[in-house]
Parts: C-alpha cells; sequence; structure tokens
C-alpha cells in the first residue's frame, strides 16, 4: 500500500526545511570563513541547497499544496544559539567547518528518514534518493575536511 498524498506532502515539507536550513547555514559559514576557498565552497553550497529546495518545491506543487516558507524551529534555534555564543568567543574556519559537518550530520539523518519509508512512492523515492546522494556527498567532503584540518 502506498502513502497518502498528504503524508507524501508532509516528507517533502520535511526535507525542504532541511533544505532552507542548510541554505542559510552555509550561506551564514561563508561569511564567518576567512579562508576564501572555504567561503567559495559554501557559498556554492548554499546556492546548491536551494536549487535542490526548489526541486522539493516544485513537487510540492505538482501534489497540490504550497511550500512552507522558513526552515526548521530547530535550526533557527541553533543558529540563535551559535551567533550569542560567536558574540562572545568568536570563530575560526575549524570550528565553521565543525558546524557545517554537524547541520551535514542532521541533513543526512533526515533524507534516512525519509527515505526508510517503506511505502514511499517509486518516484518520488527515486527523486529523494538523488538528493540524498548530493547531501551525502557534501557531508563527506566537509567531514573529510574537518579531519585534515583537525590533522594539521
Amino acid at each position: 500500500m502506498t502513502m497518502t498524498n498528504e503524508t507524501v506532502l508532509d516528507k517533502l515539507q520535511y526535507l525542504l526545511g532541511t533544505l532552507r536550513d542548510g541554505e542559510k547555514g552555509f550561506k551564514d559559514a561563508a561569511e564567518h570563513a576567512t579562508d576564501p576557498q572555504l567561503r567559495q565552497l559554501f557559498m556554492e553550497r548554499s546556492v546548491q541547497r536551494a536549487q535542490m529546495a526548489g526541486d522539493v518545491e516544485s513537487h510540492i506543487s505538482r501534489l497540490g499544496d504550497k511550500p512552507r516558507e522558513g526552515g526548521s524551529v530547530g535550526a533557527a534555534l541553533h543558529r540563535t544559539w551559535l551567533n550569542v555564543r560567536d558574540a562572545l568567543t568568536g570563530r575560526d574556519d575549524y570550528q565553521v567547518v565543525a558546524e557545517c559537518e554537524r547541520g551535514e550530520d542532521v541533513a543526512v539523518e533526515n533524507y534516512q528518514d525519509v527515505l526508510k519509508e517503506a511505502e514511499l512512492p517509486a518516484e518520488i523515492r527515486s527523486f529523494v534518493e538523488g538528493q540524498y546522494a548530493q547531501v551525502k556527498a557534501s557531508h563527506d567532503q566537509i567531514r573529510d575536511m574537518k579531519h585534515s584540518m583537525q590533522a594539521s
């Protein structure tokens, strides 16, 4: 039995919030990074997440719903906490990369949660799997970058 249209829409809205959080998080990371290559990488990831969010929005509209505004409440609270901490302690590039890895950990988990749904329609599953591959590749690159920064 396939899941209801409403449930599919809830899953897509969930991923849309995740992608918007990533877009904002990477933009914030680009503003805080001092290394020009890191700034460029983070801006590219922000643009990537915006494009991915647009693709999710298209699916949501095609299924008869309106994309919700904003990201997740948890991410907004996390960013607020980081802004307070940064005002007190500042960030170096390693800390920025570490925060990005934490954000990517959440994105990977959110995609895995949606892909665990056995009743996800085949077309939506294929779409989500394609996005998950991009998120996972980004996560792995940032994790490896963090480890290489830690080693040096």
